[in-house]
């Protein structure tokens, strides 16, 4: 991704997404916006939703623009951008080039273990016709093993899911991986691995950039990913 003004900004031919970093807070809508606009967003259609440690899936089409609790989005739309909010959770970027389908997942622990990176590949696949093969996900900045220390319990609830190194043991101190865990589920719903990226950012390292809900003493403040599809505009 290209460093930026406000943050990192990628464009993949028929495609943009952008992650903000800690120069804007994302909650605040005018702010989130302006920035937006500067970078030829449609802010106009910007979709965001209230974001609640789920799986739920919003599709954003012809028939349906209404937004209501879900932590992940999905849209076919031309130049309609999708945004999630973030401050240590996983933020992830699907798209499909080819079907021209762009989504965001939200994934906190509890998202990350009742597998929403896998229900939106198979929404990709079952709604809108992708073929695994051609779906490509980007994960953005979270908080990374090293400093996300939780309880001995929830390793061992995760511990169902079987996946390897999913967490760290150090000093009898507990280091749950999302990045591993959701990158082992979205290998198990069909994605290859030469399509999933990392952007390599941890809010907890690079907190001089980007939010960390922990690092920042629970701030309210979040981390903008945005997604448009682009082309002409509509009449």
């Amino acid at each position: 991704m290209e460093k930026s003004d406000y943050g990192y900004i990628q464009k993949e031919g028929v495609l943009k997404y952008f992650i903000s970093n800690r120069e804007v807070d994302a909650k605040d809508n005018s702010e989130i916006k302006k920035v937006l606009f500067e970078k030829n967003f449609n802010v106009n259609l910007l979709y965001s939703t209230n974001q609640v440690h789920g799986t739920d899936i919003k599709i954003i089409n012809d028939n349906n623009c209404e937004i209501n609790d879900s932590d992940a989005i999905i849209t076919n739309k031309i130049n309609t951008p999708i945004m999630i909010y973030t401050a240590d959770c996983v933020p992830l970027i699907f798209f499909d080039k080819k079907k021209k389908v762009v989504g965001l997942a939200h994934a906190g622990w509890k998202g990350t273990f009742n597998n929403i990176v896998g229900k939106v590949a198979e929404k990709f696949a079952n709604q809108f016709g992708s073929i695994k093969d051609d779906i490509e996900v980007v994960i953005g900045p979270h908080i990374t093993v090293e400093n996300y220390e939780v309880s001995k319990e929830l390793i061992e609830k995760f511990s169902e899911l079987k996946i390897k190194d999913y967490y760290m043991n150090k000093n009898n101190k507990y280091f749950l991986n999302l990045f591993n865990i959701n990158k082992e589920l979205l290998l198990r719903s069909g994605i290859k691995e030469s399509n999933i990226k990392n952007t390599g950012f941890c809010t907890i390292r690079n907190n001089d950039e980007f939010y960390s809900y922990r690092k920042d003493n629970q701030t309210t403040k979040r981390i903008a990913t945005v997604i448009q599809l682009e082309g002409e505009k509509d009449e």
